[in-house]
């Protein structure tokens, strides 16, 4: 796969079309689509979601020839933090959806496999939380540089 970061833009935009619909394509401003997101792995999503459009917008200004020098420095420094914290947030949330279809497929079991799915679920929502929370400052400090951008 050549560009999982688009596979995942996609798969996010497909998945969460609630959350994508507060985002305005269109208009000036980029809405955050944490607002509409009602699950943690919505908001997860989401923020991969954003993330995705922010980084293609990123390479669209750095591609421009009239953007200042210093400032596409400043964007590389900015997507080098926050694709880091994306990408955990990735594995995360593919942790927790799995463990969330194990707790499932468990809920017919016998109380100790009941148990142990509802401790990995508890895990993987606690690792998520974390992820979320890890990644909203550099995905916010990019967004920042873009809309910086726009004026």
């Amino acid at each position: 796969m050549r560009h999982p970061l688009r596979v995942l833009a996609l798969a996010c935009a497909l998945t969460l079309t609630p959350a994508c619909a507060s985002l305005e394509l269109g208009a000036t401003r980029i809405e955050n689509p944490l607002a509409a997101a009602q699950t943690i792995d919505q908001r997860a999503y989401a923020l991969l979601h954003v993330y995705a459009a922010i980084l293609e917008e990123a390479t669209d200004i750095v591609a421009d020839p009239a953007t200042p020098l210093a400032f596409k420095q400043a964007l590389g420094q900015a997507e080098r933090v926050a694709t880091p914290a994306a990408d955990t947030l990735h594995v995360a949330v593919t942790a927790y959806v799995r463990a969330r279809a194990d707790f499932d497929v468990a809920s017919g079991a016998s109380q100790p496999t009941i148990q142990r799915s509802a401790t990995a679920l508890s895990i993987a929502a606690r690792r998520l939380n974390e992820a979320v929370a890890e990644a909203q400052a550099p995905i916010a400090e990019l967004e920042g540089l873009i809309r910086a951008h726009r004026g």
